[in-house]
């Protein structure tokens, strides 16, 4: 199935919220997401860039539900798969 997601320009994650009480986060914290399939929406903090994105998950509503409310946590963020020899470096401002 398709789901809405959030792509953070920063640490290249992406993320998706798995049902309405859900709320994930990228890696870095500067992209929010909520209100799972049907009602969703995001936060982008600290002016990060981003792109909204449809991924396809092979996964049910129900598996979707069950990790979230079960606090499994194996669905709704993908990491980015960085390079060790790519330079990374944050900085978080509070």
């Amino acid at each position: 199935m398709l789901v809405k997601a959030v792509e953070c320009g920063e640490c290249k994650s992406i993320v998706y919220s798995r049902t309405e009480d859900d709320v994930r986060e990228c890696v870095c914290g500067r992209i929010i997401v909520s209100g799972g399939l049907q009602y969703f929406n995001y936060e982008v903090l600290y002016k990060a860039s981003y792109k909204i994105k449809k991924i396809e998950v092979r996964l049910t509503p129900d598996l979707l539900y069950d990790d979230w409310y079960e606090s499994t946590d194996d669905f709704g963020l993908i990491r980015s798969e960085v390079s060790e020899e790519t330079p990374t470096s944050s900085v978080y401002v509070a």
